[in-house]
């Protein structure tokens, strides 16, 4: 790394800052922003306890991490609480439930990156997320200005004030879906993550059996990595689910904030198909209220929602940004494609223990299995995608107005603009979405879903010739 500054920038993305540790995410950057986050709090007038919750994963580093961003707190007179080993839902909780107690809250994670990157991510009191369009920008810019002010040439280990919020937030998972549960069978990957330490807390309180996979906490994530949507990930909780005769599956990421789940069968349960499906739960309950879902999800989760009598509503990707979305529209539940689900009771935040918990009590209720209620809505569409590389962000960005040419928005049946420059248009029988990765700044990610694979095929074909001209 040639400057400090190049290791800023490279570690600051669009919903959070991550990178490969130690370098160029050090312990010495990480007391920077520490330093950086308690001038941001000062500057926008938001100290009012003056403490902030850290919590951390199993990752390697993340200790060290969460003691230099303590001690930079520490010396710009921000007081940190550690909240020890945690998911990343816990430290939406704490900073959610306990407002009145915290400032804000940093939970160090790479969430579902590879096991040789960590990362911070970053909430305010109350649970509201920061990315770069809501304050880390500000960070970021604080930490470039002080660039001259080095850190402590040795860190010292953390040593902070311990608080416990493992049973105060299993006690909100419930009170969110309360049931009831009848007795499952339950195959849950844990994946060498945090959810090791986690669902087993809230499986005490079901009368679920449980067969564990991967349940050793190991920084290294051997068994399959953090990323339960990678390529093979499933094999073997898809394995034990048949083999064992489960009712369904779970599977986790790093952080335990996302979660994929396999039917009876052992097949995989798209983000869409479930996101339809635990919408008509909170309908059941709440209905004509905002249902949000993320630009990739189904034209099924827009049905479904409709027919369910609630408000269909399309969102941005990402989880910082659908959670705004979800604040401002008052919005009753969401979901993405990516495995990532949002409660309003949860103070618009994801929480995958949630999700499996409205899976199980999906089960209980309808009396069904997990694959005959997938199925109606998993059939109904197909789907394919790609992504397209291009010089810059910004070439990337300019590319995405080519296609009104060919695709106007007049001949749509419904055109959703995002001001990240997300373009979703909707057909009578098929749709696409173009946007720019959140994570890869010179790339567009593009979906398409038609009625049958091969017009799937040929219409993504269409626009890549459009695009790559």
């Amino acid at each position: 790394m040639d400057s400090v500054q190049d290791a800023v920038d490279e570690v600051f993305q669009t919903y959070d800052i991550r990178g490969e540790y130690p370098e160029p995410l050090s312990p010495p950057i990480a007391y920077r922003v520490g330093r950086a986050i308690a001038a941001y709090l000062h500057e926008a007038m938001r100290v009012d306890t003056g403490h902030v919750a850290i919590g951390r994963d199993i990752r390697h580093g993340s200790l060290e991490l969460a003691a230099a961003v303590a001690h930079g707190l520490q010396d710009s007179g921000v007081t940190p609480i550690d909240l020890g080993l945690i998911s990343s839902d816990m430290v939406y909780f704490a900073t959610g439930e306990f407002r009145s107690d915290f400032d804000g809250g940093i939970m160090i994670t790479a969430s579902h990156n590879p096991a040789w990157y960590n990362g911070l991510k970053f909430v305010l009191s109350g649970a509201r997320s920061v990315d770069e369009n809501t304050g880390l920008k500000i960070i970021h810019d604080i930490m470039v200005a002080r660039l001259a002010e080095d850190p402590p040439h040795t860190i010292p280990p953390l040593q902070a004030e311990r608080r416990d919020v493992a049973e105060a937030y299993v006690n909100k998972l419930f009170a969110v879906v309360p049931g009831p549960y009848k007795k499952l069978k339950v195959v849950v990957d844990a994946g060498n993550g945090m959810a090791a330490s986690i669902f087993p807390l809230v499986a005490r309180r079901l009368p679920c059996e449980v067969i564990p996979l991967h349940y050793e906490l190991d920084p290294d994530f051997p068994a399959r990595g953090p990323d339960p949507t990678e390529k093979d990930a499933m094999a073997a909780l898809q394995a034990a689910v048949r083999e064992h005769g489960a009712d369904l599956g779970l599977a986790f990421d790093g952080d335990a904030d996302r979660a994929v789940i396999v039917d009876e069968t052992g097949a995989v349960v798209s983000g869409s198909v479930l996101t339809a499906l635990f919408a008509r739960v909170f309908l059941a309950r709440c209905p004509y209220q905002p249902v949000l879902f993320d630009l990739t999800c189904s034209l099924a989760v827009r049905e479904t929602v409709a027919a369910a009598g609630g408000t269909p509503v399309a969102a941005p990707v990402g989880h910082s940004r659908i959670k705004e979305r979800l604040h401002k529209c008052k919005g009753l539940f969401g979901g993405e494609e990516s495995g990532h689900y949002y409660f309003r009771d949860f103070y618009c935040c994801d929480s995958a223990m949630l999700a499996a918990l409205v899976a199980m009590e999906l089960l209980t209720s309808t009396g069904q299995r997990l694959s005959d209620l997938a199925r109606p809505l998993a059939t109904r569409y197909c789907r394919t995608g790609t992504k397209l590389h291009f010089r810059s962000r910004e070439d990337a960005i300019a590319h995405i107005p080519r296609l009104d040419v060919p695709f106007p928005d007049a001949s749509a049946r419904d055109v959703t603009r995002l001001p990240t420059s997300d373009v979703r248009k909707d057909y009578d029988d098929w749709w696409f979405c173009v946007r720019p990765s959140g994570t890869e700044r010179e790339v567009l990610r593009i979906t398409v879903e038609a009625r049958d694979q091969s017009a799937a095929e040929r219409r993504l074909a269409e626009l890549k010739a459009v695009l790559t001209v």
